[in-house]
């Protein structure tokens, strides 16, 4: 290990929880990137439910009991998974730090448990896939369903074992945020943007260092291919809609249901309705999900409406829960309301952007941590007892007291 590893690792070990990474990265970025990776939609009212509702939500606890080493272990799609936390796919996390998608996905590794890697990642999917571990690939559909096929027929040639389709972007968000600081066009670091740019960026000439080393990329370079011009798309033209929309439809779902050799997942559903429709279209799991807060603002938080997914669709696929997860209490909470796992994204790029690789190491170790002194502190010996008995019923929202305990 290099002396600035060694160096970049015991800075991060100082990092207590998610507040210390959030405050690490808001020093790591400039304000554009900063605000790209904490912001929602218009008046980010999603975007702060969702860290609400799990602080709502209260423990049961059961006392007079020793538990000393909590069982995390469980499965996820038949594989094996030491922690129940997938790190989520996230585009852009090569502008918070040159580690980026590879980063996540060591770490992940590291952790024993599953990466899913974005195809609006800044490092191609197969050079992703070359890194050791579980992976499954995201899906957007970009502009056709050519293009989504092609992206599919990658993943499964490099080894992905499961295919993630995100229903919740047929039109971007408003991130009203990206606008003001000039991310929604461009953040490159050219003659055209410099004077907009360049205050925001000479305040932190670390992360200019670090950017202009790495080729200052924007690009989105699984998309290389799939182009008129053979040039990949930048991220800002992720926020097209209409004929160019990137969120795949039901018959997409039934194309890809029958074309991909492996589980299949359906992310950003919200409804009983659409969980049984993507289930009925042969879903192996999905993700309960309003994409951090970013899309649709005034959806609900994705804790309230956990419960009556599992209980309407938890019987023939695997539900998983992500936006909103801060701690490992919150892990608890969404496994005890029937996740079978978790996904945190936010997290993990804020310890990205304050050490790289080794800062998602270790925002996953807080949660590793969190979790079992969480389970301790309850008198829980393993995930797999979690259940709603280990919540108080009182603190409950009504959206979710409304669904019968088993």
């Amino acid at each position: 290990m290099s002396t600035i590893e060694r160096i970049r690792r015991a800075r991060v070990a100082r990092l207590l929880d998610h507040e210390d990474l959030q405050r690490a990265a808001a020093r790591a970025l400039p304000r554009g990137i900063r605000e790209y990776v904490a912001g929602g939609s218009e008046d980010e009212v999603t975007l702060a439910r969702n860290a609400q509702a799990f602080r709502d939500v209260a423990f049961r606890p059961r006392m007079a009991t020793w538990v000393p080493e909590p069982e995390l272990a469980t499965t996820v799609l038949g594989t094996r998974v030491d922690l129940p936390v997938l790190t989520a796919p996230c585009g852009g996390l090569r502008l918070v730090h040159p580690d980026g998608d590879l980063g996540f996905a060591k770490a992940a590794a590291g952790a024993g448990t599953v990466h899913v890697a974005s195809s609006a990642a800044g490092f191609t999917l197969e050079d992703i896939a070359s890194v050791e571990g579980p992976k499954w690939f995201q899906l957007y559909r970009f502009s056709s369903h050519e293009t989504m096929e092609h992206l599919m027929r990658r993943a499964q040639d490099a080894g992905y074992s499961a295919l993630v389709a995100t229903v919740d972007t047929a039109v971007s968000g408003y991130r009203v945020r990206d606008f003001k600081n000039g991310f929604s066009y461009s953040m490159r670091v050219n003659a055209r943007n410099a004077v907009k740019l360049a205050p925001q960026l000479l305040r932190k000439p670390a992360w200019l260092a670090r950017y202009v080393l790495d080729g200052l990329p924007f690009e989105i370079p699984n998309t290389a291919r799939i182009t008129a011009d053979g040039k990949p798309m930048v991220l800002t033209e992720m926020t097209k809609g209409g004929a160019g929309s990137h969120s795949p439809t039901w018959t997409d779902i039934d194309w890809l249901r029958a074309n991909w050799r492996g589980p299949l997942v359906v992310k950003g559903l919200l409804t009983v309705e659409d969980a049984r429709r993507a289930v009925d279209a042969g879903a192996d799991a999905v993700i309960v999900s309003n994409h951090g807060g970013r899309q649709l603002d005034g959806a609900p938080a994705t804790l309230t409406v956990l419960p009556r997914i599992v209980d309407s669709v938890g019987d023939r696929a695997e539900v998983l829960l992500d936006s909103g997860i801060r701690r490992g209490s919150d892990v608890v909470k969404a496994l005890s309301l029937g996740a079978k796992a978790v996904l945190a994204g936010r997290l993990p790029t804020w310890g990205l952007a304050a050490g790289g690789t080794a800062g998602v190491e270790r925002s996953l170790e807080l949660l590793r941590t969190e979790m079992i002194r969480t389970m301790r502190l309850l008198g829980c010996h393993s995930v797999a007892e979690l259940d709603r008995s280990w919540l108080d019923e009182d603190t409950l929202p009504s959206a979710i007291k409304e669904v019968e305990t088993p």
